[in-house]
């Protein structure tokens, strides 16, 4: 593998250093020193002549501290940022030179490079980016200056998204979601070379609008330039549940048609090495056009390495390539990792790589036994190109897209099997057509009739086969283990698989020799894991309440559990919390009655079983949410009531939860275990002297005013998500920010309380 494959074992080396340091931050110069002395021990084994092995070793050990401290120093926050201010009403300024706007149908988001804040009249020049959401008024462009009124704060997380991390990847840490005003008081401020590109896509983009109407103008746009923006929500949620979302993003099968393209209409002009060394900079160019997400800039990498082996003479070797490209952009950007884009990409090309071939060589030996050579070739040809590279790619990638969209989509096969073969002669005339309508309207028009009736083709496909029922299916409990499980299970039998079979039969005849033995080992094993497994997530006596985003999850000693609604990471601190074996929660209370609250528990009574929901009293307003959840709750035997405020529900002996009156319309909680009492407020308004004589008060950015607190006089206030604490809370109050500390727990007996 070292000499044929190289890349497999570095990529995975440098991968692993980002890894453990995104789990176990290390300080830079620690990791620096790590990687300096392993690289000291590389060249001393080197100039040592000692084994190939050896020195691949100590050269792996190297990669994995240079990854760990490349990823620190490209995570570590500078000293002064716009999140400083979070939490506080700003004005800020500076210029969108990022990357373009991104444009919705009622919103445009913006990525501002600040350049000041004005806060309390004090003038502030940190180093950041902000994300502004204006409104459609004005027609951002790319080096617009931009001055922003509002409240700025941390980006939320939302029950199902962590958009905070996703932000963070992205260099964002603060933003200004409701701005009073948002004004352009400048133009033409950013890099030329960008604005020029920006401008040509933003021609591409309404050629595609001007000849041919929507959806399928969107989704073109979507194959062509990567702007999937426009395309309809059920549009895409039918892709989704088609497995064929993968049309609609930019991806090596998009990339492999612009190669194709290339190497056609130059082919007949040029040599081959003069056509790849052509191609090279032409792919990297529209890697920049259409946004270089994880998974353009993998294929395009992959594309340029293959090419520049035509260059030089040299074969590419798949997955040597594969695993190049993978290390390009960990070195660029150590954060690329957890890029789902990238991941999905990856993967796939992964099991292109692996399986496809072995796919279509077992199919062939089969039809081979059952009709002529040449048959069998043509019709293993045929599956080849509409079934196996989704059957190969779907092996790798399931995994992670059951863990990430949780459903299975029982279509996929035979909708990739109808429409994958359109795509290649759409993209390849809406290219043409588009860049004729920049020239002439008409004759982009007439040149993209074929590619419409493509384009009407996958859509109605897709759509009518996404409204089945049994479309997909929901799968709510695939989460990171399963598919660390998936993976290894995966790799052991693909490792299996190509062993030579001398090797194979005789490790199959130890394998028969030690049965018993390994039999015997497994089960302890087994047995020995289950039990580490109980004895950490067992009862331990004590109440447990965790906050975090906007909501809390409670334990008591004997382990039963309550979850008080809210947005931000619930669901996930549940399935941390909570045994394995253990499916249902005592009481989920509502503290609010409406979509926003319903959309943040959702996805745990997909996932648990409630056996008493309470929620305010109250009428509803018809939504597709209401009816989601409602279902949800039927379908599960849940008893949803709304009980009188002050209802007393006894969790267990001495554990009670009162049920008490918030703000207008709202609920919250009372939560006492012997001398110790918390009050869950969240993000509704407490009412003065409702708080009084609490250990702890969970509230949110709109729920107290400091100066209530301040007179209540709890111990601790754990703030919401949402808000920064209060510069005017007293200071004898401690204080918790879960928009800078993202969970807290606290743990008494009742008499003690401490927190983790």
């Amino acid at each position: 593998m070292t000499r044929a494959a190289p890349f497999i074992l570095i990529t995975a080396a440098w991968s692993a250093g980002i890894w453990f340091a995104s789990q176990f931050p290390l300080p830079v110069w620690f990791a620096a020193s790590l990687a300096f002395g392993a690289l000291v021990i590389v060249i001393t084994l080197i100039f040592a002549r000692q084994s190939y092995d050896t020195i691949w070793a100590a050269a792996l050990v190297m990669l994995i501290a240079s990854g760990a401290a490349w990823y620190t120093a490209r995570t570590t926050l500078p000293d002064h940022t716009p999140a400083e201010y979070n939490g506080r009403m700003v004005v800020v300024e500076g210029v969108i030179d990022d990357d373009e706007p991104d444009k919705r149908p009622d919103i445009t988001y913006l990525r501002v490079h600040v350049r000041r804040i004005v806060v309390d009249n004090a003038i502030a020049r940190p180093e950041g980016i902000v994300l502004v959401r204006a409104d459609n008024s004005i027609d951002w462009r790319y080096g617009d200056v931009v001055r922003a009124f509002g409240v700025m704060d941390a980006p939320p997380v939302f029950a199902d998204f962590d958009y905070r991390d996703y932000l963070a990847q992205r260099d964002v840490h603060a933003w200004i979601s409701l701005p009073d005003q948002v004004l352009r008081i400048g133009a033409d401020q950013g890099n030329g070379f960008w604005a020029a590109l920006f401008r040509y896509k933003a021609a591409l983009r309404a050629s595609a609008q001007q000849i041919m109407p929507a959806p399928e103008s969107a989704l073109l746009n979507g194959i062509v330039i990567g702007d999937a923006s426009e395309i309809p929500a059920g549009i895409t949620n039918a892709f989704q549940r088609t497995g064929t979302a993968h049309i609609v993003a930019i991806s090596g099968f998009n990339v492999s048609i612009i190669v194709g393209m290339f190497v056609m209409l130059l082919g007949q002009f040029l040599g081959r090495r003069m056509v790849a060394a052509i191609s090279m900079p032409a792919v990297l160019l529209y890697m920049l056009l259409v946004g270089a997400s994880g998974s353009v800039s993998r294929a395009a990498l992959m594309a340029v390495i293959m090419l520049f082996g035509r260059v030089i003479w040299r074969r590419a070797f798949t997955l040597n390539s594969l695993f190049a490209a993978a290390f390009i952009l960990l070195l660029i950007d150590p954060r690329s990792l957890f890029d789902l884009s990238l991941q999905l990409s990856f993967t796939a090309t992964l099991g292109l790589a692996l399986y496809s071939d072995r796919l279509h060589d077992a199919v062939q030996a089969w039809l081979q036994q059952h009709m002529r050579r040449r048959k069998a070739r043509l019709w293993a040809g045929l599956l080849a190109d509409v079934l196996f590279s989704t059957v190969a790619a779907t092996i790798t990638t399931m995994p992670l897209l059951l863990s990430v969209f949780h459903q299975l989509s029982l279509v996929a096969f035979l909708a990739n099997a109808l429409v994958l073969p359109l795509q290649p002669p759409a993209m390849i005339l809406g290219i043409v057509a588009v860049i004729a309508g920049v020239i002439h309207v008409p004759v982009g028009a007439a040149i993209g009739l074929l590619s419409y009736a493509l384009l009407t083709a996958t859509l109605r496909i897709v759509e009518w086969m996404g409204a089945w029922p049994w479309a997909a299916v929901p799968v709510y409990d695939f989460g990171a283990p399963q598919a660390i499980a998936y993976y290894v299970a995966l790799g052991g039998i693909t490792a299996a698989m190509s062993i030579k079979s001398n090797i194979r039969q005789i490790l199959l005849v130890l394998i028969k020799r030690r049965l018993g033995v390994i039999g015997v080992a497994v089960v302890v094993v087994l047995l020995a894991s289950l039990g580490a497994v109980y004895w950490y997530q067992r009862p331990d006596g004590s109440l447990h309440v965790a906050f975090t985003g906007k909501g809390a999850f409670v334990q008591t000693p004997a382990g039963r559990q309550m979850v008080f609604a809210g947005s931000g990471g619930v669901p996930a601190l549940m399935g941390r919390a909570m045994p394995v074996w253990d499916r249902s929660i005592d009481v989920l209370l509502l503290p609010q009655r409406n979509d926003t609250v319903r959309g943040d528990t959702l996805p745990i009574m997909q996932r648990y079983h409630a056996d008493v929901v309470i929620q305010p009293e109250g009428d509803d307003e018809p939504s597709a949410m209401l009816d989601a959840w409602r279902s949800q709750a039927a379908t599960q035997s849940m008893q949803v009531v709304t009980v009188p405020m002050g209802t007393r529900i006894e969790l267990e002996p001495d554990v009670v939860l009162t049920v008490e009156k918030r703000s207008k319309g709202a609920i919250g909680a009372r939560l006492s275990y012997g001398g110790v009492t918390f009050e869950l407020v969240g993000d509704a308004e407490v009412i003065s002297g409702t708080i009084g004589s609490a250990d702890v008060v969970f509230v949110g950015v709109k729920g107290a005013k400091a100066s209530v607190l301040n007179v209540a006089q709890p111990r601790m206030v754990v703030w919401a998500d949402a808000g920064g604490v209060p510069p005017e809370l007293d200071h004898s109050i401690r204080a918790f920010a879960l928009r800078d500390v993202n969970t807290v727990e606290f743990v008494t007996d009742g008499k003690t309380l401490w927190t983790r």
